[in-house]
């Protein structure tokens, strides 16, 4: 469908045929980011907890996007693990009447996302020249939503369990890629 799509385009002189690939890539990208999307907020809608799936899923991606984390190597392998990382956080919901060991998670996914604030998969090395405004991008990033957390949960927590799974999944995706990526770049420098 989308190499359909992309040859229509290109056919009615709309994208230059140069650029094929990289219309490709991007069409393959944002098809399957709107179709996981859609599959991961109808598992939320499905178990009644469709703005604490909307929470998730938001943050998760803000995060992803500002400061990366594990990307899995098939877009099948990444909604395999988006479904499991968001059923995980909706089961944050049996938490709640334990507001303070909802803290104290939020707490650990906070400092384990200052603890990596920038976590680049190895087919972005590009960015590592801008590896410093990049780093400062995602943890004005992380500060500025654990405060809108904060602020938001000291008097209305009825969503601080989402928050809570949001910040310690995307804390836990850093420490995932980080730890993927070491041992794939550091055998890969040895070959050279």
């Amino acid at each position: 469908m989308i190499e359909s799509l992309t040859d229509n385009l290109i056919r009615k002189g709309h994208i230059p045929q140069e650029d094929r690939d990289i219309y490709l890539y991007g069409f393959d990208i944002t098809f399957y980011t709107i179709w996981s999307t859609v599959v991961l907020l109808l598992i939320g809608l499905a178990l009644q907890q469709f703005w604490a799936a909307v929470i998730i899923v938001s943050l998760f991606y803000t995060f992803q996007s500002t400061g990366g984390g594990y990307h899995a190597k098939s877009h099948l392998a990444c909604l395999l693990t988006m479904i499991l990382g968001l059923l995980a956080g909706l089961g944050f919901v049996f938490l709640k009447k334990w507001a303070f060991v909802l803290w104290i998670l939020f707490g650990i996914g906070s400092i384990l996302l200052f603890s990596f604030p920038l976590v680049l998969h190895p087919n972005k090395s590009f960015l590592n020249a801008k590896r410093r405004p990049l780093t400062i991008r995602s943890e004005i990033t992380t500060l500025f939503l654990m405060s809108c957390v904060i602020a938001l949960n000291i008097y209305w927590n009825r969503y601080l369990h989402s928050f809570s799974a949001a910040f310690l999944l995307s804390g836990l995706s850093r420490i995932a890629g980080k730890i993927i990526y070491d041992r794939e770049v550091i055998p890969n420098k040895m070959k050279h």
